[in-house]
């Protein structure tokens, strides 16, 4: 199971697309830009090497030369990897193009976005648990061996969003701090499967942290049981979105 299932969230905390955007140069993340010509649509692969967070830019590396901008102009670029996309748009940064011995035969900077979208492309269908009359709680686990409790707002077969009362910002600075997850279906069911956070964010006027949560490593048995829960829900609900993978 390697396909978040989970709202698709914009983010625009500075630090969080940080994060956001370090994660996915750890993790290998795909790296394109978009560009349109004639009206035909193109994805241009290049490579995401390193956020600079002090000159808030981005350092990218192509093996083709990108075309020149107008100072004004504003660039796609996509990040991708199996279902989860991270989309935004920038602009070359005032320093252009760079000198470097770096792999690359070019290498750019350009500017740090003001805001990233996180876009799920879904195999399975999610649904919606806040219409239940009881809550579906949730334990997760921390690297430190740390629990903190929460409560399932959405589910599918491959993943969660997760609601928890507090602003967990300390917690996750690092996203691979989450370990695994115990959730309490319905029916004295437990279900405990390792988990990965790819998507965060904290509502200060709510006081609750949002977290989006890829299921991993998960056992034959779990997935039946989750299967069988999903299908049920559905069974008295409409699905929250269905979704198929390009």
């Amino acid at each position: 199971m390697s396909v978040l299932a989970t709202d698709d969230v914009k983010v625009t905390h500075r630090q969080e697309i940080i994060k956001l955007l370090s994660k996915a140069i750890e993790q290998e993340y795909q790296f394109s830009y978009i560009s349109a010509i004639k009206r035909r649509v193109a994805s241009n692969p290049i490579e995401l090497i390193s956020v600079n967070t002090e000159e808030a830019t981005l350092d990218v590396g192509s093996e083709i030369p990108i075309p020149e901008q107008k100072s004004k102009d504003s660039m796609m670029f996509r990040l991708a990897c199996g279902g989860l996309s991270i989309v935004f748009k920038s602009r070359m940064a005032d320093s252009g193009r760079s000198e470097s011995s770096y792999n690359r035969s070019f290498r750019y900077k350009i500017d740090l976005p003001y805001a990233v979208s996180c876009i799920q492309s879904r195999k399975s269908v999610r649904v919606d648990l806040q219409s239940l009359s009881d809550e579906v709680p949730v334990v997760l686990t921390l690297s430190g061996g740390t629990s903190i409790n929460g409560e399932i707002v959405d589910i599918s077969t491959s993943g969660a969003r997760i609601r928890v009362n507090q602003d967990l910002t300390e917690e996750f600075k690092n996203f691979q701090t989450l370990k695994a997850c115990r959730i309490d279906l319905p029916s004295n069911s437990v279900l405990q499967t390792g988990a990965q956070l790819v998507a965060m964010k904290f509502d200060q006027e709510r006081g609750a942290s949002t977290l989006g949560c890829q299921f991993v490593d998960m056992l034959r048995s779990g997935e039946d049981m989750l299967e069988k829960f999903v299908s049920n829900v559905l069974e008295k609900t409409k699905p929250l979105e269905l979704v198929i993978a390009s």
